[in-house]
């Protein structure tokens, strides 16, 4: 769930947004008594013309044989993009028609094609061309020689496209057709009478009837654009401060050393240039989409900072409000030699910078408004700590710049590789130590399965452990040669998990203890009475600490003989007793 200033920020831009599309609305003035007056056709299946129209039994379509025309057409369309006109030699598409494409591209550029879906002859970009709540008037006129002129919108002199097609062509347009594109809706009025602005009914088209109706804030806009477009902030400029920032995303991958924040960033400046009287302009104090008008900070490549600025809202005071409904903020950084994995930890920051032509660009941020949606981290590292820095002037690439800088203290999430790697550890030392208390085949059985979830172990971590994590005290078994060669051989050498060392050399030592108790069970050699060996093994204590039988009484060793396997049991229990020490060390974090 969103916190509350997040919800209040978001509905305070949803009024702004709403107040600002608002005052963008191109409006002509057409009454619905001019729309009744045509015929209507609406256009839903998508791109397909599937009714035609005979020109010469339109009855408003009567071309000036003294102009030379062929085609004098007045339509409205009603379409909140890709409204598609087709004039043609029978009713079907041919190469020989003429098709006329108004707010093509989501709305975004008209075009004049020969032929259906056919070369262009002319383009035009028309942002915002198309309404779906405003009817929008086409006239299209076509003479003998070829000539073809679309007026939208003014109904001028000026028309809104011209060009040329062969004449021979143009003698041949018989119908007309309507469409649309895709899932949009585009309801067409065709078949219209020219404007009449006389008391007496007299069709005259002069460019007045259909004038856009402009209000304070349209003029404002208009304003706006006529003032140039700086490639610097403001004299004197303050900077720019950051509000809000909603972070989304997460991101580090240790393959790559790449770090990614996403989300989305609200800030705001002070711009003296985009001052205005509100008087002047229908008492208009806010005005907005205006980013493709006035100054926006520009952020420096090498800050791997990219975002398009989606909203902006310039007040008369010249107060700017804009966002960033979308960011994306990475930076390298590598990972730190540790050895705790997989409790390690990492610090990364990353850098923010606006580049200026001759001005400095400061950016401030309030940690406070910094706010973290839920599971907004997505990779197996956890932010513990965000902190700032703000350098006013800072070196770099480009020189002495201000910089805004964001520093993470980060820690491996080590749940999941805690979960592949302690039940293997507990069940390889559980076997292996069992094995010193067996023997024969039972001994070889128990430390063979414990080898084989060891290599098992081995396998499955080898993709996952980084190069640089050395676990735990892993550092004491370097003088382990052999078992350094074995990790080599198998292409482990970077795996150097304590743990799984610790449990190869208890398993090597079962395995050479077992050899030598065979033999030495084979030879049958006996150990002198009077020899300390034979009095430490068979000292009362220590064989009951041991659990083992008591073989004879301390004070008559020197009338007993003892064979010299009873030494390898000893050497099997007291190995026993380290590898369930050194196991339960195991099981203690780092």
């Amino acid at each position: 769930m969103w916190p509350a200033s997040v919800v209040v920020w978001g509905a305070v831009l949803l009024l702004m947004l709403t107040i600002g599309c608002h005052a963008d609305t191109t409006r002509y003035n057409v009454s619905f008594d001019e729309l009744h007056k045509c015929k209507q056709h609406n256009a839903i299946n998508g791109y397909n013309y599937r009714a035609f129209f005979k020109l010469h039994e339109l009855e408003h379509n009567n071309p000036n044989d003294t102009d030379g025309l062929i085609v004098d057409l007045l339509v409205y369309v009603l379409a909140a993009r890709d409204g598609h006109i087709l004039l043609s030699e029978q009713n079907k598409t041919a190469v020989s028609a003429v098709e006329i494409v108004l707010g093509g591209g989501g709305n975004t550029f008209s075009q004049i094609r020969l032929g259906q879906k056919g070369s262009p002859l002319r383009t035009k970009a028309s942002a915002g061309l198309l309404s779906p709540i405003d009817p929008l008037p086409v006239r299209v006129r076509i003479d003998t020689e070829g000539q073809i002129r679309v007026y939208a919108g003014n109904l001028t002199d000026e028309p809104f496209m011209e060009t040329l097609m062969p004449k021979e062509k143009a003698s041949e347009l018989r119908y007309v057709s309507f469409t649309t594109w895709g899932t949009a809706l585009a309801k067409w009025f065709y078949d219209c009478p020219l404007p009449s602005n006389e008391s007496n009914g007299t069709v005259m088209i002069d460019g007045n009837e259909l004038e856009q109706e402009y209000d304070g804030k349209q003029r404002l806009l208009d304003h706006l654009k006529q003032v140039p477009r700086w490639i610097d902030p403001p004299v004197n400029f303050t900077g720019v401060e950051i509000g809000q920032i909603f972070i989304e995303g997460f991101v580090y991958d240790q393959m790559t050393n790449l770090v990614e924040l996403s989300g989305m960033i609200g800030m705001s400046w002070q711009d003296s240039r985009y001052r205005w009287n509100a008087s002047d302009f229908d008492n208009t104090t806010l005005v907005g989409d205006v980013c493709h008008t006035i100054w926006t900070p520009s952020f420096e490549p090498l800050s791997l900072f990219t975002g398009s600025f989606s909203l902006c809202y310039l007040s008369h005071k010249g107060n700017v409000i804009a966002a960033i409904d979308k960011f994306s903020w990475a930076n390298f950084c590598s990972l730190s030699d540790s050895y705790r994995w997989p409790y390690d930890a990492n610090a990364c920051h990353l850098q923010l910078m606006a580049a200026s032509h001759e001005r400095h660009v400061p950016i401030r941020l309030d940690m406070k408004q910094v706010r973290f949606v839920p599971d907004y981290e997505q990779s197996e590292w956890s932010v513990k700590t965000v902190a700032k820095h703000e350098y006013e002037q800072n070196i770099t690439p480009y020189g002495q710049q201000p910089m805004l800088e964001l520093h993470f203290e980060m820690i491996r999430k080590s749940d999941i590789h805690s979960m592949s790697i302690y039940p293997a550890y507990f069940v390889a030392n559980l076997l292996i130590s069992i094995s010193f208390l067996t023997d024969g085949r039972s001994r070889l059985l128990l430390n063979s399965l414990g080898l084989i979830v060891l290599l098992n172990t081995f396998l499955s971590i080898s993709v996952i452990v980084p190069r640089s994590g050395i676990p735990k005290i892993c550092t004491v078994l370097n003088t382990l040669q052999f078992s350094q060669y074995f990790f080599s051989s198998l292409q482990f050498s970077y795996i150097l998990d304590i743990f799984f060392r610790w449990s190869l050399v208890f398993f090597s030592l079962s395995l050479l203890f077992f050899v030598i108790d065979l033999w030495l069970k084979r030879t049958r050699v006996n150990i002198p009475p009077n020899s300390w060996i034979n009095r430490l093994i068979s000292f009362p204590v220590l064989r009951f600490a041991l659990a083992m039988d008591q073989i004879s009484n301390y004070n008559t060793l020197e009338h007993k003989n003892v064979r010299w396997d009873e030494v390898t049991r000893i050497l099997n229990r007291i190995m026993m007793i380290v590898v369930v020490i050194v196991f339960a060390i195991g099981f203690t974090k780092p």
